[in-house]
């Protein structure tokens, strides 16, 4: 375990929760408070940060596992908190009506069909590629000549994407940031590698203060209209993070402890600030309070999932993974 990654995870996750809330924010004020939107939506990046750290801890634990024990611990860590927080999803997208095409990009994480279709979680679009990551991952478990072919297919589904929304999703230049990450976790340590944060940190500013962030919707985000860019102007600088970072000694601390509950927080933090807003529609307040009050409540609601129920759910199926094992 890598303890400054794993802190990390929770700088990446609160990135996300800053601009929800910054968004919600604006939406009733007018203004995002803190900082202009411009700088706000650097915190997207925060995606980038976890596609490049999943590239890292995959090639860091991958080796010596086979392709059922890893396809299982990935499983078990992702998929169960993951459907308990698409059932409230699915209930308030009754009343508008779901087809096939919603549960495929919720419950398979397959967006693709001959439309792309967004995960009625829309902020779990990111597990589509973390997904297909460790799918891909899991063939070259099983055969190592996998190794080989994936990047060919990768590349013809890239040239085909103008061909539709299945190539658009298989050739998407995001998947580029997770093979960021594995390379990095093969690099050594280099005398002054933490000045990486500084300098990754620096070059998002740059991206916000010059408004080049690229931006869209989850439909974009799935189909990569823009991802090409994101690779260069997010996926770099969050490369240099994670590297920088993975050149400080830490220890397990509270920072770890929130790093460890920052995929409850990614997922449930749309049912803070959802609610909230409705509220500040109504009772109107000053943006920074909007703001912090979003923040805020997201932490403390992802706290009691993580301690409730995300935890126990691990425990349980980790006892259940023993057992297979010993039989």
């Amino acid at each position: 375990m890598i303890w400054s990654l794993q802190s990390l995870r929770f700088v990446a996750a609160l990135m996300v929760v800053y601009v929800h809330a910054a968004e919600a924010a604006y939406t009733v004020t007018g203004s995002a408070g803190l900082l202009p939107l411009n700088i706000v939506s650097v915190g997207l990046s925060g995606v980038d940060l976890f596609f490049v750290l999943s590239g890292v801890v995959i090639a860091k634990a991958a080796p010596g596992l086979t392709a059922a024990e890893f396809a299982w611990r990935r499983i078990r860590r992702t998929v169960p908190i993951y459907f308990l927080c698409c059932i409230p999803a699915v209930l308030i997208a009754l009343p508008n009506g779901i087809v096939w095409r919603d549960l495929l990009a919720t419950f398979l994480l397959w967006p693709a069909t001959y439309v792309m279709t967004a995960p009625l979680l829309a902020v779990a679009w990111p597990l589509s590629f973390g997904m297909l990551f460790y799918g891909c991952t899991t063939l070259v478990l099983l055969d190592r000549r996998w190794l080989y072919a994936l990047p060919f297919a990768y590349a013809v589904a890239f040239l085909l994407r103008p061909w539709g929304p299945i190539f658009e999703f298989l050739g998407n230049p995001i998947m580029i940031e997770f093979l960021f990450g594995v390379l990095i976790a093969k690099l050594p340590n280099v005398r002054f590698g933490s000045l990486g944060i500084a300098l990754g940190a620096v070059l998002l500013l740059a991206v916000g203060v010059l408004d080049l962030a690229p931006d869209g919707d989850t439909i974009s985000f799935l189909g990569g209209y823009d991802s090409l860019r994101r690779v260069v102007l997010f996926g770099i600088p969050a490369a240099l993070i994670v590297y920088g970072a993975m050149q400080i000694k830490a220890r397990p601390s509270v920072w770890t402890y929130l790093g460890d509950a920052s995929y409850s927080l990614y997922l449930v933090h749309p049912f803070a600030v959802a609610p909230l807003l409705a509220l500040w529609r109504i009772y109107p307040v000053n943006a920074n309070i909007i703001l912090v009050t979003g923040i805020i409540a997201s932490i403390l609601l992802a706290w009691r999932v993580h301690e409730l129920v995300e935890r126990p759910i691990l425990r349980a199926l980790g006892r259940c993974q023993v057992r297979a094992v010993a039989a």
